[in-house]
């Protein structure tokens, strides 16, 4: 993943340093592109996949869904605001090349 050329070279070094944590919350989105078509994914399961490679899988958690009720944006795709809110109450950096994320400017929300 540091080797990735869609990261700029600030990312891949904060990449390289860090435990890379990957939500169920996106597993699950790439799993719904993938079902209609717009995401293509290698076979197998992803969770075991992303767990291979080193990454820590974070489970969406009950408290996660109640600080989706507290978020202080109006952002309407409700995976990006499981999201936030995860890293939020886990306070860890979320990466993203997503622009309507990145232009609600909250600390932690990072262009990848």
């Amino acid at each position: 993943m540091t080797a990735d050329v869609r990261l700029g070279k600030a990312t891949q070094a904060l990449v390289a340093r860090s435990e890379i944590i990957v939500s169920t919350a996106s597993v699950w989105e790439m799993v719904l592109k993938n079902a209609s078509g717009k995401l293509p994914l290698p076979p197998g399961a992803l969770g075991e996949q992303f767990e291979a490679q080193g990454f820590i899988l974070l489970p969406i958690l009950p408290r996660h869904i109640e600080a989706v009720r507290h978020l202080a944006c109006a952002h309407a795709d409700p995976f990006d605001r499981v999201l936030i809110a995860q890293a939020q109450d886990e306070r860890v950096t979320l990466l993203t090349r997503d622009t309507a994320l990145l232009k609600l400017g909250l600390d932690g929300v990072v262009k990848a």
